[in-house]
C-alpha cells in the first residue's frame, strides 16, 4: 500500500503529513506521533490501516517536516487553532484521532476544544502525573542539545535516545525504572536520533507541554467517545494505572491489549475497524 507525503500550508504554517487508504470509507483516521518522533513512526501500521480507512499521519509543528509555531508555545492549547485549521482542510469536518504519548495529549486537547470535530479518540501511552512527579521530570528530562563545537551534544542526544528505549524516565537507569529487558539495536536508536536532531534545539517544546497536560482531570473532562489503551509494554504503564485509579466518565472505555508489537497493532486495528463499522452503520 503506497504512502504519500504531502506538504500543506494552513494559515501561517506549512505542515507535512503522510496519507494512505480509502477515501470513501467514512471519517478519516488521524495519527498523532509521540515526541521526539515524526509521522514516519507510523508507516508500518499505516500499510495495514489503509486497507480499511483513509489514514493521515501528521508531523507535529516543529517535528519532521512541519514548521514550528512562530511563537514558542506556553502549553498544548497553542497548537489547537493551527491543528484545527489543518484538519478541517485536509481531513474534513470530522475525524477519528489516535495519539500516542505527546500525540495522545495533543489529541485530547483537540477533543476538549473541538468535540464536534472528533468522532472517536484513541489514547495510547496516556496517564496521570502529579505535580511533584511532573516537576521532577521537567527538571531533568530535556538536556540542552544546542550544537557545541566539540560535538558533545551529539553524544548527549544519543545517550538520551538509547536510554529512553530501556528506562522511563530515561535518566533513571536502575531496575525499578526499566521498561525493556535489553537495549534497542543501534539502528533503531539511530532512527530516533534522526527525528530528535531534525526537531533541533527546540525539541522539548511540545514534549514539555504534553507532560504538563497529563492529568486525570483532562480525561475526566472529555465528552467524546474515547478508548484508553493499556498494555504491559507501555513506557507509561505506571502512570496509566495511576490514571485508572480515578473515576472516569462513561464515554471513556479502557481497552486492554497485548504487549508484543504485532499483536498490539492487530488488536488496535481490529478495535478501529469495529468502531468505524459502528459509525458507518449508525
Amino acid at each position: 500500500m503506497r504512502i504519500e507525503r504531502h506538504l500543506h500550508r494552513a494559515g501561517a504554517l506549512q505542515w507535512q503529513y503522510r496519507e494512505a487508504g480509502n477515501h470513501h470509507a467514512g471519517p478519516p483516521l488521524v495519527l498523532l506521533h509521540p515526541s521526539p518522533r515524526s509521522s514516519v513512526v507510523y508507516e508500518p501500521w499505516m500499510r495495514t490501516l489503509a486497507a480499511h480507512v483513509r489514514v493521515l499521519a501528521l508531523d507535529t509543528p516543529g517535528f519532521g517536516g512541519s514548521d514550528a509555531l512562530s511563537t514558542p508555545p506556553d502549553n498544548l492549547s497553542d497548537y489547537i487553532a493551527p491543528l484545527h485549521q489543518l484538519l478541517q482542510e485536509v481531513a474534513g469536518p470530522r475525524c477519528v484521532i489516535y495519539g500516542s504519548a505527546t500525540g495522545a495529549q495533543l489529541g485530547m486537547a483537540y477533543a476538549l476544544a473541538h468535540p464536534q470535530a472528533v468522532v472517536h479518540l484513541m489514547l495510547d501511552n496516556a496517564g496521570h502525573f502529579d505535580d511533584d512527579e511532573c516537576a521532577h521530570i521537567l527538571a531533568r528530562y530535556f538536556p540542552d542539545l544546542m550544537p557545541r563545537a566539540n560535538g558533545s551534544h551529539l553524544a548527549t542526544a544519543w545517550q538520551m535516545c538509547a536510554q529512553m528505549t530501556e528506562f522511563f524516565p530515561w535518566y533513571e537507569t536502575d531496575e525499578a525504572h526499566r521498561i525493556a529487558p535489553l537495549p534497542a539495536p543501534a539502528a533503531a536508536v539511530h532512527t530516533i536520533l534522526q527525528d530528535l536532531l531534525a526537531a533541533g534545539p527546540g525539541y522539548a517544546t511540545a514534549y514539555r507541554a504534553a507532560f504538563e497536560h497529563q492529568r486525570a482531570a483532562k480525561v475526566q473532562a472529555l465528552t467524546v467517545p474515547t478508548s484508553l489503551l493499556r498494555w504491559q509494554g507501555s513506557v507509561l504503564l505506571r502512570p496509566i494505572d495511576r490514571l485508572l485509579g480515578f473515576t472516569l466518565p462513561p464515554q471513556v472505555a479502557v481497552l486492554d491489549i497485548p504487549a508484543p508489537a504485532a499483536e498490539r497493532h492487530a488488536a488496535m486495528t481490529a478495535h478501529l475497524r469495529a468502531m468505524l463499522a459502528q459509525v458507518r452503520s449508525g
